[in-house]
């Protein structure tokens, strides 16, 4: 019996996908291309990525196409063993980056003594283990804390009201600005379309007629979210502080000061944060597992611990330091993850108008 994901849960999986691995540091490689413009980023992905999400699924009326994709156990096309293909690599790779930028923000600011190597092993028997509980446990757990994360992050404008000095937005944007933010767009496109990581378990959405409102959803949930912490990171911080900060968003929420003896809230924000991204990588894990199912014709857990081991080895090896990883996070991804997403996409539209095509003939 396939397991389900309701449209809720899949609201806060792509708000999660847009949120919790960008909100680290993609903020610097923004404010340092488009400067005091950054927060024009976020509102102008919105209408871009709406209407990929409108391309994706179509009309409501060919929504029933969708159930008969990427279900284990029957033959696959050979447009489908494509999609799965460059599907499987896009999630590798943003595993191994997302899993060394967990590691290094945990040796950077919460246990600077231990080994990464530990770390990494402590990570991987953490996100292992829910991904093995499948894609509902993982649902839950992601729902769980991200409702928590989106009650920060709402009131951290009021929690940052006195700290906010609205001339750092100075000057506001003009048309010499236009190319920097069409640049910064280059930069943060790759990031932010990880939203589709959601097509992989369409199948299991239920019911799969609303996913197009939780997609859409979701989208401006994440996005919103990722605004709100780039706004006030310009106007509290100061283009010249993101710009230098390794942890932008970490030295944001360690503004906040509520009373004389309670000032390390940001340890509290911090571990409530870092669930939201150990979810985001168990189900990369537990996607990567799935892609491998369809391929081998059989559901099974039994490699989904070896393959974790291997890419958590991979997150530490292929990276001598932290600044290797910043730089190819932020330089190499742009122009990689793009490639790989717009791969996807385009052949998980041409595999749905197939499968419609298909379905229209047999009725």
């Amino acid at each position: 019996m396939s397991q389900k994901v309701s449209n809720l849960q899949l609201m806060f999986l792509v708000a999660n996908f847009m949120f919790s691995s960008s909100v680290i540091s993609l903020p610097q490689i923004i404010v340092e291309i488009s400067g005091q413009n950054g927060w024009l980023i976020p509102i102008i992905l919105l209408p871009m990525f709406m209407l990929i999400i409108f391309l994706v699924f179509g009309s409501k009326k060919k929504s029933d196409s969708l159930k008969k994709l990427f279900i284990i156990g029957k033959k696959s096309s050979y447009w489908e063993k494509a999609f799965i293909v460059f599907f499987l690599l896009l999630a590798v790779l943003t595993f191994v980056r997302d899993l060394r930028g967990l590691i290094d923000f945990v040796a950077s600011v919460l246990l600077p003594n231990t080994p990464i190597d530990v770390l990494m092993v402590l990570s991987i028997l953490v996100i292992s283990y829910i991904a093995m509980s499948g894609i509902e446990v993982i649902s839950r757990i992601n729902m769980i804390y991200f409702v928590i994360i989106i009650f920060i992050v709402l009131m951290l404008p009021l929690l940052l009201l006195n700290e906010s000095e609205l001339q750092n937005l100075q000057p506001l944007p003009s048309f010499q600005k236009v190319m920097s933010i069409v640049h910064t767009l280059y930069f943060s496109f790759s990031w932010l379309a990880e939203m589709f990581f959601f097509l992989i378990i369409i199948a299991n959405v239920n019911p799969v007629r609303q996913a197009r409102k939780a997609a859409f959803a979701g989208t401006g949930l994440g996005l919103l979210l990722f605004f709100i912490i780039l706004f006030l990171q310009l106007s509290v911080l100061g283009t010249k502080i993101v710009r230098e900060a390794m942890y932008p968003t970490y030295i944001l929420i360690q503004q906040i000061n509520l009373t004389d003896f309670l000032d390390r809230i940001d340890l509290v924000i911090v571990v409530v944060w870092m669930p939201t991204l150990i979810a985001k990588l168990s189900y990369l894990l537990f996607a990567v597992n799935h892609c491998l199912s369809l391929f081998y014709k059989s559901s099974t857990n039994k490699f989904l611990f070896p393959i974790s081991i291997i890419l958590g080895l991979l997150s530490v090896l292929l990276f001598k330091n932290t600044m290797n990883f910043l730089h190819y996070s932020f330089y190499t991804w742009a122009s990689l993850g793009l490639i790989l997403e717009i791969i996807v996409i385009i052949l998980f539209l041409v595999l749905k108008r197939k499968k419609t095509k298909f379905l229209e003939g047999t009725g």
